[in-house]
């Protein structure tokens, strides 16, 4: 924003600008112009000087999303995602110049969002991330000033906790019978079976499966496109998991067809699809509603279930610690406590 001050160094009175202009590399230039007579002649030459730059003052917080998902050659998939959602929640904001997001507007915002049910408090607390990364992004590339520092993060409630459900063995057979697709069935099968998130599974190659050593080498994951394979989140998420029989003779079929993806052909496994085939075996085979990821629940159930040692399981569901899987599914280890007593009455 260009301003107008009285020059310090002149004997005689007089007004320098203080303006911005764009360089070539898309970063702004500090600039000084000095020799004024008027406050009014400086201010009107900073003016139109800063205007040149299409960085300045009128930037807007999408404009500045925008450059910063550029900047960083962010994915388009994350990109569109967040766009989306802060055009949907941050609507009263997004569309200001930066240097009119000041912090009380932005703590306006944020009471509004506090009290908004549409979305839970983990996506409340994205939305905050995001707003926080353009200041910054402004303020470390633009010498914006950074006006999103007054926003803190919500906590979250027992609603935000999703309940875990957990399907037997022979609900589970019950479920998966009524599929009919090879691949669904197959991957449907082999998470139940190994405690794969559904974002490893799916972007399982062909190649992963040694059979030798009859395992699968977990180290990427992916959300909903190809686009958004990475590597996993942890190093202790990156781990070879043993196959039992039954998983191997479900994916035996699988490694003779077309294309490098296990659970797929020239793609994988399609995640709606995934998803609207394990809903409607449910409700067919008349279970609860749940979500795939319970699928990874029910894994570690049935193997504590058969007495099967914390780091054990710790080490198949690629957790970082025992401590992490004690914390996680601390209800689940809580509920049967019959051995611990039996020990005591025996005192």
């Amino acid at each position: 924003m260009a301003t107008a001050r009285k020059s310090s160094t002149s004997k005689k009175v007089s007004w320098e600008a203080r303006y911005y202009i764009r360089k070539p590399d898309g970063r702004l230039a500090y600039k000084i112009k000095k020799g004024f007579s008027t406050k009014s002649e400086a201010q009107a030459y900073g003016v139109s000087h800063e205007h040149e730059s299409s960085i300045s003052s009128r930037t807007t917080m999408l404009q500045m999303f925008e450059l910063m998902s550029q900047s960083n050659n962010a994915n388009k998939t994350t990109t569109d995602t967040r766009r989306n959602r802060l055009l949907k929640y941050a609507d009263t904001i997004i569309n200001q110049p930066m240097n009119r997001v000041t912090k009380a507007v932005l703590q306006s915002w944020r009471s509004d969002l506090e009290v908004d049910d549409r979305i839970a408090t983990t996506t409340k607390n994205d939305l905050i991330g995001f707003v926080k990364q353009i200041f910054v992004f402004a303020y470390n590339t633009y010498d914006f000033y950074d006006s999103a520092k007054v926003l803190k993060p919500f906590k979250k409630t027992l609603d935000d906790s999703h309940e875990m459900h957990i399907i037997t063995p022979e609900d589970f057979n019950k479920m998966i019978a009524f599929e009919t697709d090879e691949i669904i069935k197959a991957i449907l099968i082999f998470m139940f079976r190994t405690g794969c998130r559904k974002g490893e599974a799916r972007a399982l190659y062909k190649e992963d499966y040694d059979s030798v050593s009859k395992s699968v080498h977990i180290y990427k994951s992916m959300r909903r496109y190809e686009s958004s394979l990475k590597t996993t989140k942890t190093a202790g998420s990156v781990r070879r998991i043993p196959l039992d029989d039954k998983t191997i003779e479900i994916i035996k079929p699988l490694l003779k067809r077309h294309g490098k993806w296990l659970f797929g052909d020239t793609a994988t496994v399609c995640l709606s699809a995934l998803q609207n085939h394990f809903k409607a075996n449910l409700k067919a085979a008349k279970l609860p509603d749940m979500r795939l990821h319970d699928l990874r629940h029910s894994h570690v159930s049935l193997l504590w279930a058969n007495h099967v040692p914390v780091p054990e399981i710790s080490k198949r569901i690629g957790h970082s610690s025992p401590a992490q899987t004690m914390k996680t599914y601390a209800h689940i280890f809580d509920n049967n406590q019959s051995a611990t007593l039996a020990v005591l009455n025996r005192f």
